[in-house]
């Protein structure tokens, strides 16, 4: 979150990063210097890493106790004599015990390094036919070997002078004391023939180290460093934005992260932050040290090519530039040598990111720059076809007058290819324009908010789409349509939203427009079903049939292709068969991009609910089509949807290898709160609660319960209650739970989240109220007749079975076993396994030979599904009652994590407390603490660190 930059573990001390997409290179620095002696190279460009990779591993090495010396060689210094060598001994000279013996040729040094100068020999020896450099060379080479096993680390090796170059090279060559040496350079800075110890250096027979390449930071590794800084603030679009400009270069990175930071804790916004961000200094300075060699041909191409602003051809930079074909391959040949150009593909060139491209830019003067844009914009016009959005771009360089007629050509374009992205941004460039003429206005506008209800990153059109309905001058219907768009994004990306009562003026202020109203209409039936403040379902069906009846007078086939879906969602969410019939009449084969988005989102929703019912293979074959569909429309909205789909259907099928990191991944790419975003967290909340994380799964679960979804809002209470039982607060699991039952029973809303009737009636039995529970499964089995809804009615004979437990065993146990075969039949094998566990109680109950055998099939699906706290529970009892299978196992790990100690490893790691750790795990307190203790002596950190260290591991 904003300001939450303190230090952390793995995070730099200075600014409070976290250290992001650099742990294989530190694992493979680590076992290069573990033992000496060695020589690794770090080589990568400005901004990269190398630092701060240092930093990282010469803290672990010091907490070892290896003395860890440091310098660092400057492209303009004070004639000091080896002056990178002597800093690092100077700033080392504590670790030089009493024992540290020091040769003749060290006496040289005295003035050098007071701090020693006491412990030196007082005479040097003569030279002799070598020189004073030599000498010196041969002192610093004995001191580091005083020093014994230690690791010396020299920066930025390509400025580095001659003399030290000469040290380097002999101390690779011939390193004293089992020194490791750590060398970091920029290779494009390497100078003469780009050897980076001056000449060319094998490492000799003895010697290990490594060779580590910095590259940039992927766009994923962007993210996460992002959410280190700025927390949820730091969403899709805004990651995507940081990665272009920053071109993976972490320096450029955190640069803009920290004036995102700033921004928000004072202003609360980004897009306009990020705009105005300075270029950091240091890139700013290593890009224009390349450009300043440069011929004036090669200036002026580099200059073509940051106006530009994207990928030119060599014919394009000589247009800009105003260079001859010769000049121009003279010109951009050196800029390509000089690494200030790249060509990113064949025969187009430009800049190695944004913030390098920025730099060039920045620096042109206005004039210039101007004409610069003006030859860009003629240029650009001559192509076939013309490049509209580009020209729109230079024109707005050269004044409004200019800029409007080709922007809005260029939007007209957009739109028409599908290319909703810069289309958006047009136009809410468009309608900030004071200049524009009220009814191109007016169409923007109605054009922006269609574009928005599809997309994932729609905070800029929202505000616009709420500038524009504010304004009093505008026509009522338009106000209407508009006001109905802005709806519509809202649903889709504020899980939140539930003002039924906007929805309600907006078809009031639309009766002029039967097309939008009977949309409207239809939205208001859908939403009114997922809201505890709407109608009843009857009710809600009786305004779908009326929005139906409009749509077909209108003859519209947009109008219809809206209202179809959306009817089909709404009786997705009650389970009404007639939903999934309806998926045959959707108009698939046309050529319509609008009427194709609504056929995607029909799909969409009808996968989503069909899985909310325990339909898990119908709406895994209807996801496919969505996808597919949501891919050719271009819907960015729909295409995110149908993954988190994907991975809900992976979540209760008990797909889980690598899941976590999975659905974490798509959260980053969700709008803040979304029902995308909801859905995934709710999905990284089960995983957090097999798993025994149940702090973890709380604070995510907390933000869910007020969603104003037909779904969410309940799985989330019912999670919550769960793990209220769990750990035995069965009357806050109650309390907790009831009133969601309650809601349903009110809107005749029973077919959806699966398991909220099963843990409400567990609540109910252990809180004694017996009378309701019964109730709540007599209601439920009566709610879902004549629906699909198979997850719930397995649900029933779940409940049926835990009625009867304390009075019919034998019936209990048949009900179990039924609710047990219809969770697998439907592919719940997790919940399956649930079940499995409390019928092997119930048979432990009552002397049932077959316990074990129910009690270990359900810890087998638990470990195979890494359930880490469902599986220890269950294996805790099979212990106790001595009926646990034995495994062949280890008589010792030695210094490795056991099985058990990685367990409870991987929960320290997400900050749980070893009370939390000994519930979750069914162990005690005291063997709890063994492990806890254990574990850290083994990875040789603190709790803190216990997250750090697992990643780290070989």
């Amino acid at each position: 979150m904003p300001g939450a930059r303190a230090a952390r573990p793995g995070s730099d001390r200075r600014t409070g990063f976290a250290l992001v997409g650099r742990g294989t290179e530190l694992r493979s620095l680590l076992t290069a210097l573990r033992d000496g002696p060695a020589v690794a190279f770090v080589e990568g460009e400005a901004g990269i890493g190398k630092s701060r990779l240092l930093r990282e591993a010469e803290d672990r090495i010091r907490a070892d106790g290896t003395p860890v010396l440091r310098g660092v060689c400057h492209p303009l210094r004070e004639p000091l004599p080896l002056g990178p060598a002597v800093d690092a001994l100077r700033d080392g000279w504590s670790y030089f015990g009493p024992e540290a013996r020091f040769g003749p040729a060290t006496a040289v040094l005295a003035a050098y390094l007071p701090e020693l100068a006491d412990r030196l020999p007082t005479t040097a020896p003569d030279p002799g036919d070598g020189s004073r450099g030599q000498l010196l060379m041969r002192a610093v080479h004995q001191v580091l070997g005083a020093l014994g096993p230690a690791v010396l680390m020299m920066e930025d090796v390509h400025w580095a002078d001659d003399a030290t170059q000469d040290l380097l090279l002999l101390l690779a060559r011939n390193p004293p004391g089992r020194l490791r040496l750590v060398l970091t350079y920029r290779p494009g800075d390497l100078p003469g023939d780009g050897n980076v110890l001056g000449s060319p250096y094998r490492r000799p027979v003895g010697v290990g180290g490594a060779d580590i390449a910095l590259r940039p930071l992927s766009q994923a590794q962007v993210r996460e460093l992002a959410v280190s800084v700025i927390g949820p603030a730091a969403n899709a679009s805004l990651c995507r934005e940081l990665f272009e400009r920053s071109g993976g270069i972490p320096l450029a990175a955190e640069e803009d992260l920290i004036v995102l930071a700033d921004h928000l804790t004072r202003a609360g916004g980004a897009s306009a932050a990020l705009e105005n961000a300075r270029v950091p200094r240091a890139l700013q300075e290593a890009v224009n040290s390349r450009i300043e060699p440069l011929g004036t041909g090669a200036t002026a191409a580099v200059q073509a090519a940051a106006v530009l602003a994207v990928t030119a051809s060599e014919e394009l930079l000589a247009a800009v530039a105003a260079l001859t074909d010769d000049q121009a391959e003279d010109a951009v040949t050196a800029a390509l040598e000089a690494g200030v150009l790249v060509e990113k593909d064949s025969g187009r060139y430009g800049f190695h990111h944004a913030l390098a491209r920025r730099a060039v830019y920045d620096k042109i003067p206005g004039p210039r720059r101007r004409r610069l844009h003006a030859r860009a914009a003629e240029a650009l016009a001559r192509q076939d076809p013309p490049a509209l959005v580009q020209i729109a771009h230079h024109t707005r360089r050269l004044g409004t007058a200019a800029w409007l007629p080709t922007a809005l050509a260029a939007t007209e374009h957009a739109i028409a290819l599908g290319d909703d992205g810069v289309a958006a941004d047009l136009l809410q460039q468009l309608l900030a324009e004071p200049a524009l003429a009220p009814d191109d206005r007016t169409r923007a506008a109605l054009a922006l908010g269609a574009i928005a209800a599809f997309r994932t990153d729609p905070a800029a059109s929202t505000a616009t789409l709420r500038r524009i309905i504010a304004d009093p001058a505008l026509p009522i219907g338009i106000r209407g349509e508009m006001r109905f768009h802005l709806i519509r994004v809202l649903t889709n990306t504020d899980a939140y939203w539930e003002d039924l009562a906007e929805l309600r003026q907006a078809i009031a202020e639309l009766e002029s427009r039967p097309a939008t109203a009977a949309a409207a209409m239809a939205s208001l039936s859908f939403c009114s079903a997922m809201s505890e403040r709407g109608q009843t379902v009857a009710e809600d069906l009786a305004l779908m049939d009326r929005a139906d009846h409009l749509a077909a007078r209108t003859g519209d086939p947009l109008t219809r292709a809206d209202v179809l879906a959306t009817r089909i969602g709404l009786l997705e969410i009650i389970g009404d068969p007639r939903g999934r019939e309806l998926l045959k009449e959707l108009p698939l084969r046309t050529t319509d991009r609008a009427v194709l988005r609504h056929s995607a989102r029909a799909l969409h929703n009808a996968a989503y609910y069909e899985m909310s019912r325990g339909c898990d293979r119908e709406a895994g074959e209807i996801l496919g089509e969505a996808e597919e569909l949501g891919r050719r429309t271009g819907s960015q909205i729909l295409e995110l949807g149908c993954l988190a789909i994907r991975l809900g259907l992976d979540v209760v099928s008990g797909r889980w290898a690598g899941l976590d990191d999975r659905v974490e991944a798509t959260l980053q790419e969700s709008p803040e709160n979304s029902t995308i975003r909801l859905a995934l967290t709710a999905a990284g909340a089960i995983l957090d609660t097999a798993r025994g994380r149940w702090g973890q799964a709380r604070e995510r679960l907390a933000p869910l319960t007020g969603a104003a979804n037909a779904d969410i809002g309940p799985l989330a209470i019912s999670l919550l209650a769960r793990l209220d039982l769990l750990e035995g607060d069965a009357p806050s699991a109650w309390q907790r739970i009831e009133p969601a039952v309650a809601a349903r029973r009110r809107k005749h809303l029973r077919a959806q989240t699966v398991d909220l009737v099963p843990t409400a009636v567990q609540a109910a039995l252990a809180c004694g109220v017996h009378d309701e529970a019964r109730r709540l499964t007599d209601d439920a089995e009566r709610g879902i007749e004549g629906l699909n809804a198979p997850g719930v009615a397995a649900g029933v004979s779940w409940c049926r079975g835990l009625l009867a437990a304390g009075t019919d065993p034998e019936a209990a146990l048949t009900h179990l076993v039924r609710a047990r075969v219809r969770y697998e039949a439907i592919g719940r094998v997790h919940t399956a396994a649930r079940v499995a566990e409390q019928t092997g109680l119930l048979e432990l109950s009552h002397a049932s030979g077959s316990a074990g055998r129910e009690l270990q099939g359900a810890l087998d699906t638990f470990a195979r599904l890494g359930a880490t706290a469902d599986a220890a529970r269950c294996q805790r009892v099979l212990r106790d009652n001595g009926l646990l299978r034995r495994t062949p196992r280890r008589r010792s790990y030695g210094a490795d994590l056991s099985p058990r100690e990685r367990q409870v490893a991987e929960l320290l790691s997400a900050g749980v407390t070893n009370q939390e750790i000994a519930h979750s795990l069914a162990l005690s307190p005291r063997t709890v603490e063994h492990h806890v203790a254990s574990v850290l002596r083994k990875l040789g950190v603190t709790r803190a660190r216990v997250r750090e260290a697992l990643d780290t591991e070989p």
